[in-house]
């Protein structure tokens, strides 16, 4: 009986051992822990208009535009280096597979993309707070070449957000006349 459960000790001790040496010891920290360097160097200036019947309140309007810039800041990135896994937070699962149906591999564009205002006209607030369709008119964009030329445009688009996990996702965008 005292060498059967001696045994029966050992064996589990190294199959414990086993276990341990097989599971992966990733050293990536969870995205939620993780700095994000590409939204913090981002600065842009949004303005807010509701014409929703349903209204955010202050936290939801705070989240929604700091997450807007954020998204921004990823889809410039995106524009000068096709890195589409970096901001893969901020786009829905059906937006990342549209994107990933023609990925290649990153590059590094002769021109940066920056975003200098905003003007989002939300149209429809969701009841639950998670759905939130806007037009964002009049965006400011600059364009930045090698040769340091800089050229600027105004473009208005209707957005698409959902709010998934802890922050809002883009669903869809389209560029209006």
């Amino acid at each position: 009986m005292r060498m059967g459960l001696i045994s029966l000790i050992i064996l589990v001790a190294v199959y414990l051992f086993l276990q341990g040496r097989i599971s992966d010891r990733s050293s990536e920290k969870p995205i939620f822990l993780q700095v994000d360097k590409i939204a913090l160097s981002h600065e842009t200036k949004i303005n807010i208009k509701l014409e929703s019947k349903f209204k955010p309140d202050s936290l939801q309007l705070e989240t929604l535009i700091n997450n807007y810039s954020n998204i921004w800041a990823h889809l410039n990135h995106l524009y000068s280096t096709n890195d589409i896994i970096s901001g893969k937070e901020f786009y829905t699962e059906n937006w990342f597979k549209q994107l990933t149906a023609n990925y290649k591999e990153t590059i590094n564009a002769p021109v940066k993309r920056e975003d200098k205002n905003h003007n989002l006209i939300i149209k429809n607030w969701s009841s639950d707070g998670l759905v939130c369709t806007a037009i964002d008119s009049n965006i400011l964009i600059s364009y930045t070449y090698l040769n340091h030329k800089i050229d600027t445009s105004y473009i208005s688009m209707a957005v698409v957000l959902l709010f998934q996990g802890d922050n809002w996702r883009i669903d869809a965008l389209k560029v209006l006349n």
